[in-house]
């Protein structure tokens, strides 16, 4: 076969869902080896089934390819991307050697993989539906059957309506003409011969130890003469076919290699996947409304600005809250750490999603010291570093991979996939599934630091979310300490360091909980907050065209500090979280700076400000202006004891992934809702950001 060199796809298909439109045939094998590997990942999407024969129609008007016939085409916000093959390679660039279904490492595996696959794919493919229609359409009825099941209602009637003249058409794609079918048959078996004979030596998957893109393909290329039950396309019950069929599918199945495919299904095809339903598509309504909401929170520096001035103390007597927005006040507050607390904030939500962290206890509880400092003592001086070169290092593989396509959605192929691969980089707890993992992250942070409202269907969440993790953090740690006894080395991360220390006289107080709860606590922030502050960043630079000129400048240059710059004030105007809360149990006054106090009545919530207090003159004059080049101290994550602990890697993750978006040549916001953070009316994060840019020509 001819060696796939670049993805099929197209880029001028607009898309702004939320999740991936698979649409493909719902019979033929490619349609299925794209569902196998979504599956796989755990990827949640839309399904778009066609019937056989109208889904070419179909499929080429999305792909305006006319060779690419029966190919499954998957529909991204940056990319359309066409056949199974380009699907499994755009997934197999975001994981492991391991775990991909084309093992480039290894040549000759390669070489024998694609092979197979081709052959598969191609020779094998065919001969399957040739004598699966063939067979099939000696009964209307059951042909009928199959042709409108799960399929458009347009192309179900269509296929009532027109049943002979499609049937006919079908035949001649297939080029099935009055030759009896068991001439097809017999290509079917000399393919499974020859499964056969390499199965002979015992072998667990045709090319290797794992699994591998030749083994889905065979699995899902044969299912129309296997009929297996976890087949997610459409295929008929075996006791819906006629009786020859019958037989020669018991006989299939019979074979070695017909038992390697079912038990490939059994085994390796995910299925029931709880991935919850695709969202539906904002209407008209929401769609406006989000566009007002980006509209109204781009103003927000007018507002703090107001606020600190007119209102620096604002009671709110029936929320039972006060926010607090000038710079001396909101710095009162938060140094005044056992006046003001936090563990009525979020202490409690904390200990139900994942036990105790430090960050959730106060100054007067003896373990914020003792576990802060042990977590603090894992930590090494050249980690931002390590840090920085592993963010810059996959940025920029990233986009060089796009170049070609000339779109980026920032949120979904730069953010995650970077940061999710940070997780187990540096701090040591890889994805178990990166959409898994993201499902975590997302409902654990929502509950923690957004449900203001304590919406209990959100807390439940986050705490299935925190058993889920908390499974397998406790699963890592004991896997990594039975190397270590072992005798084994295992990564220098920040899981493995706590379990080192933990062997140590000094921490004879830590235990595996107490491991886990602390990196947990660690973890929680990093995805969402970090994507959520450079969208916030890169929309606050888009909108100051001589502002983003130099910040373009300094990114093509590397000059982080500048660009750091950039950032922080970009996030001044642009918070992602304008303030803190605090607690106050008793009555406490506020003195600051000036001759005024402020009295706050007890058992209530303080909200601090902070956005509010980088808009006092005092500490950053002239706060309407855009200054880059500021000696101001931002508060963008907090400050005093509470001082969110990832503000370090923040000032070098979220700086290096603004850099790698605006390094694109030409880079400028896409149309329409995908420049706009598509997704933001259906929570507070962004889903979605697509920026456009000059790409480069390739042969696709």
């Amino acid at each position: 076969m001819s060696k796939l060199t670049q993805p099929k796809f197209v880029t001028d298909y607009y898309y702004d869902r939320r999740v991936p439109t698979l649409a493909c045939n719902s019979v033929n094998g490619e349609g299925e080896i794209a569902r196998w590997v979504m599956d796989l990942h755990q990827i949640l999407r839309v399904n778009n089934n066609h019937s056989p024969q109208l889904s070419v129609g179909a499929l080429e008007k999305m792909t305006k390819d006319s060779t690419a016939k029966d190919a499954p085409v998957l529909c991204m916000t940056d990319v359309t991307l066409y056949t199974a093959e380009s699907i499994i390679r755009h997934y197999d660039s975001d994981v492991d050697e391991v775990q991909k279904l084309f093992p480039i490492k290894d040549t000759q595996r390669l070489n024998e993989v694609e092979d197979l696959y081709g052959l598969f794919t191609g020779p094998l493919q065919k001969a399957v539906l040739q004598y699966f229609y063939s067979e099939l359409f000696s009964s209307k009825k059951n042909a009928l059957s199959l042709m409108t099941k799960g399929v458009p209602a347009s192309e179900s009637s269509k296929w009532k309506m027109e049943y002979g003249s499609l049937k006919k058409k079908l035949f001649q794609q297939f080029g099935i003409g009055d030759q009896d079918s068991v001439v097809f048959l017999v290509e079917v078996q000399k393919i499974f011969t020859q499964v056969n004979d390499l199965l002979k030596d015992g072998r667990r998957y045709l090319t290797g130890d794992s699994i591998s893109a030749a083994d889905v393909a065979f699995a899902a290329c044969a299912a129309p003469v296997l009929l297996p039950v976890e087949f997610q396309g459409s295929l008929p019950k075996f006791n819906e076919i006629s009786e020859e069929l019958r037989q020669e599918i018991m006989d299939l199945r019979a074979t070695p290699a017909g038992q390697f495919a079912l038990h490939l299904y059994q085994e390796d095809r995910p299925i029931n996947l709880d991935l919850g339903a695709p969202p539906k598509y904002p209407n008209a309504f929401k769609r406006g409304l989000n566009k007002l909401l980006i509209k109204l929170t781009s103003n927000q520096g007018k507002v703090f600005y107001f606020l600190q001035k007119r209102f620096p103390v604002l009671r709110i007597g029936v929320a039972k809250i006060a926010a607090v927005s000038r710079h001396d006040l909101v710095v009162e507050v938060l140094d005044r750490d056992l006046d003001f607390t936090i563990k009525e904030i979020n202490a409690k939500k904390m200990a139900n999603q994942k036990g105790t962290f430090f960050l959730g206890m106060d100054r007067n509880n003896p373990q914020f010291d003792r576990e802060r400092n042990y977590v603090r003592a894992a930590t090494h001086k050249d980690d931002l570093e390590m840090i920085r070169k592993y963010v810059r290092e996959h940025a920029d593989a990233i986009c060089e991979r796009v170049q070609s396509y000339g779109k980026l959605d920032v949120v979904q192929t730069l953010n995650y996939n970077v940061l999710l691969g940070l997780l187990g980089y540096y701090f040591g707890v890889p994805a178990p599934v990166d959409s898994q993992m993201k499902r975590w992250q997302r409902t654990m942070f929502y509950d923690l630091f957004l449900n203001f409202t304590n919406n209990p269907e959100k807390h439940h969440a986050a705490v299935q979310s925190g058993k889920e993790r908390t499974a397998w953090v406790r699963g890592l740690i004991s896997e990594r300490k039975q190397a270590l006894a072992n005798g084994q080395e295992i990564d220098d991360n920040l899981l493995n360091r706590l379990i080192k220390m933990q062997q140590q006289e000094e921490y004879n107080w830590v235990d595996d909980d107490t491991i886990r709860r602390n990196i947990g606590g660690l973890l929680t922030g990093i995805q969402e907050t970090t994507s959520k502050a450079v969208i916030y960043a890169l929309q606050e630079l888009f909108k100051r065209p001589e502002v983003l000129k130099g910040a373009i400048e300094a990114s093509k240059a590397r000059d982080m500090d500048t660009v750091k710059g950039y950032v922080y004030e970009a996030l001044r105007f642009n918070p992602v979280q304008p303030g803190v809360l605090r607690f106050s149990e008793t009555k406490q006054i506020l003195k600051g700076a000036g001759k005024k106090t402020y009295t706050i009545k007890g058992n209530r919530r303080i909200m601090a400000l902070t956005s509010g207090a980088m808009f006092d003159p005092v500490t950053f004059p002239e706060p309407k202006k855009f200054k880059h080049d500021r000696n101001s101290r931002y508060m963008n994550w907090g400050f005093a004891l509470h001082e969110c602990y990832g503000k370090y890697i923040n000032s070098v993750t979220i700086p290096e992934l603004v850099t790698a978006v605006l390094r694109l040549e030409n880079v400028s916001l896409s149309k329409g809702t995908l420049g706009r953070g598509s997704g933001l009316t259906m929570g507070p994060f962004p889903n979605n950001y697509v920026v456009t840019f000059n790409k480069k020509t390739t042969t696709n």
